[in-house]
């Protein structure tokens, strides 16, 4: 079994915008959040999520179109289709897009739901919509109506009703979401959605993939950890997971050891903030480590770790054996440097 991408494009800022939107839906919103490791842009689709095996595919097909028509609605559907029949393994099929008109709909309270959710009528509409991008993409429809069926079966309609910023929060965990101001959530989506549109800068039309993980050879992906992993960086002001240098609120801390065993230690606190954050275990207290050192910071301003560190965390009780004490304060020490 092949795939052969098509129809590969550059998007403008709006849809860019869209885009991102469903990138985030799937690594913040979705309850199986956790098995999407990768996500990749204009490849399958505009943005699909995949898992570690490769051996899932989150398809997702974005419009930030306002009052769609239902034939415009099931012409849409037509990339979410040719994705059914490929062969490759799509676990879902995901309509992104804006409200829909209430009156195409039997629950109209429903931001997420599946095609018997659309009136007799829409749901006609739709379906001789998207028969006619068949016959105009393939010659008929008529061969295809079993899959047809099947499809709209499967086929998911995610409304969007957030905000750049209520996604953007939600990858984070954070139990107070507001520790850092408005304008840094704005800032970091921007940021993303950059980022995210410089990975359709190659071209890979009408390349040819045997396998789903070939995907990944193309660089037109991020991981959710890729993602996580920037987000904790800009909150804490620095590249802490590649932090080299000593900060120097901690010098206080490691004053007493000599060269070597202070490359040791500096060795092992970086090791563990990467275990401790690539961990599926220790990530959330991780995260809950760093909103705690955040939230004494915003109204305490000092470079004194062992004052941070006392005020915080003492008495320390090591749940997770990469956190120890020591490491804890280096972490302070960085977010304090990052802070200025």
């Amino acid at each position: 079994m092949t795939y052969t991408f098509r129809n590969t494009e550059k998007n403008n800022e709006k849809a860019s915008v869209f885009e991102t939107k469903s990138l985030l839906y799937l690594i913040g919103q979705r309850k199986d959040k956790k098995e999407i490791f990768h996500v990749t842009f204009d490849c399958f689709n505009d943005v699909s999520g995949l898992n570690q095996n490769f051996d899932k595919i989150w398809d997702v097909q974005s419009k930030n179109e306002k009052n769609l028509t239902p034939k415009k609605i099931g012409k849409y559907f037509y990339t979410l289709f040719d994705n059914y029949i490929s062969g490759f393994s799509f676990h879902e099929f995901i309509f992104f897009t804006q409200e829909l008109n209430e009156i195409y709909k039997i629950n109209t309270k429903l931001r997420e739901y599946n095609y018997k959710n659309f009136e007799q009528k829409t749901a006609s509409r739709i379906t001789n919509g998207l028969n006619e991008e068949i016959i105009r993409v393939k010659g008929n429809s008529k061969s295809y109506q079993t899959e047809i069926n099947a499809f709209l079966d499967k086929v998911i309609i995610i409304e969007d009703s957030k905000t750049e910023l209520e996604y953007i929060k939600s990858i984070t965990k954070f139990k107070n979401k507001d520790v850092k101001p408005i304008d840094f959530y704005n800032n970091f989506f921007k940021e993303l959605r950059d980022l995210q549109s410089s990975k359709k800068n190659s071209c890979i039309e009408d390349q040819t993939i045997i396998n789903v993980s070939d995907v990944i050879n193309l660089q037109r992906h991020l991981s959710s950890k890729d993602i996580e992993t920037l987000i904790i960086s800009r909150i804490i002001g620095c590249e802490v997971f590649k932090f080299k240098s000593i900060p120097k609120p901690f010098f206080n801390v490691i004053k007493h050891l000599d060269i070597e065993d202070l490359e040791d230690l500096l060795q092992d606190c970086n090791s563990n903030l990467s275990l401790a954050f690539f961990n599926k275990n220790s990530n959330r207290p991780f995260w809950n480590t760093c909103e705690k050192i955040l939230e004494f910071l915003e109204t305490n301003l000092t470079q004194d770790v062992e004052f941070v560190f006392t005020n915080v965390f003492n008495p320390y009780t090591q749940k997770i054996s990469y956190l120890n004490e020591i490491t804890i304060k280096y972490l302070i020490s960085i977010i304090i440097e990052g802070k200025q």
